[in-house]
């Protein structure tokens, strides 16, 4: 075999190598995010608070105001979206709630951030994925061109 044949042996190598290495990384990556319990529809819906024009209020209940003020508010504590397919109900949670009663009188509500563990834990878990998965596309790659007898190509 010629150069030219054992560079394209090379190239075909490398394409099935990451093709598969793509495969097998998805696999991973989903078993992992299974075997996990991570739900990908409670991670996205993690943001969604009662809309009284979008969601139905299925149970209500009363939630007092800034401290040292004696005045409650009724909220809906839990509820459905009928735009989602899989007919959870939606709680609210109060301690992820502030509940003011401001200086015009009326009552007004802010919700704390809270940092999406599981959505970080997700993204961290697929950049380890693609970076073994380089190392090992690299390695299985390196290790066909020296026994092609092909010279190492340095790319800086």
């Amino acid at each position: 075999m010629d150069d030219d044949d054992r560079s394209l042996e090379l190239r075909i190598y490398a394409r099935r190598v990451t093709w598969g290495l793509v495969f097998v990384g998805g696999l991973l990556f989903i078993g992992g995010l299974r075997l996990a319990g991570v739900d990908l529809d409670e991670m996205e819906s993690r943001g969604r608070y009662f809309k009284s024009d979008k969601h139905i209020c299925l149970k209500t209940g009363w939630l007092e105001t800034t401290v040292g003020d004696k005045d409650r508010a009724q909220f809906c504590m839990e509820w459905i979206d009928p735009s989602d397919t899989t007919g959870n109900t939606h709680q609210l949670i109060p301690a992820d709630l502030v509940i003011v009663k401001g200086k015009d009188g009326k009552i007004h509500t802010q919700h704390k951030r809270k940092i999406n563990y599981p959505l970080i834990g997700t993204i961290l878990y697929l950049v380890v994925l693609i970076v073994i998965g380089k190392q090992v596309q690299k390695q299985f790659i390196e290790k066909r061109r020296s026994r092609l007898g092909l010279e190492a190509t340095i790319k800086e």
